[in-house]
C-alpha cells in the first residue's frame, strides 16, 4: 500500500458537506487513503461526447476524479463513498452547541427548532425564511449579528465533525488490513 495521503481537512469537508446537496461525492481511495471529491461537472470528463471542457484541474487532479467516477459507475472496489453527516448528526451537533454557549440562547433554539420542522415538513415557508432542504449548519446563526459567535460555531462542528471523521477513518483502515 502507498503511504497514506488522506487530507483531514478534505475529508471533515466531505462530512460536512451539505446533506441535500448533490453538486460533489467524495471517495476514499482504498490503496492510499486519498480522498477524492468529484463535482457533477466532473462527469464531462469521462464523457463520451466530444465537446471541449476545462476542468482547471491537473492532470493527477483529473486522473483521480475519472478513476474514481469510472470506480463507482463499474462497482469496482477500489474506492469507499464517504458519507456525509446524517440529519441526526447534524441535529446532535447543533444542540452540543448551543448547551455550551451562554450567547443569544433564545435565537439559536428558536433556529434549531425551524430546522427540525423543516426537516419534518419542508415547504415555501421555510425557504422564504433562509431554510434550504436538507440541515443548513449555517442556519444555526441565522439573525445573529456576531462574528466571535458564528467563528465559533463553526469552529465547534469541524471539530465535532472531525471526531466522527476519524472514526469512520479508523474503522475503513482496520477493515482493509
Amino acid at each position: 500500500m502507498e503511504k497514506e495521503k488522506t487530507d483531514i481537512e478534505f475529508l471533515i469537508s466531505a462530512f460536512a458537506y451539505s446533506f441535500a446537496s448533490m453538486n460533489e461525492t467524495f471517495y476514499l481511495r482504498k490503496r492510499d487513503f486519498k480522498v477524492i471529491g468529484v463535482h457533477v461537472m466532473d462527469f464531462a470528463l469521462v464523457s463520451e461526447c466530444k465537446s471541449d471542457y476545462y476542468s482547471g484541474l491537473s492532470r493527477d487532479e483529473e486522473r483521480d476524479i475519472k478513476e474514481a467516477i469510472i470506480a463507482n459507475e463499474k462497482n469496482y472496489d477500489t474506492h469507499i463513498f464517504i458519507p456525509r453527516l446524517t440529519k441526526e448528526e447534524r441535529f446532535e451537533i447543533m444542540k452540543q452547541f448551543i448547551e455550551s454557549t451562554d450567547d443569544f440562547k433564545e435565537r439559536l433554539n428558536k433556529n434549531y427548532n425551524d430546522l427540525i420542522n423543516s426537516v419534518k415538513k419542508y415547504g415555501i415557508e421555510f425557504f422564504k425564511k433562509g431554510i434550504k432542504a436538507g440541515v443548513e449548519m449555517d442556519y444555526l446563526t441565522n439573525g445573529i449579528d456576531d462574528e466571535k459567535l458564528k467563528s465559533d460555531w463553526g469552529e465547534f462542528y469541524r471539530n465535532k465533525t472531525k471526531i466522527i471523521a476519524l472514526a469512520w477513518l479508523e474503522k475503513q483502515k482496520k477493515v482493509l488490513k
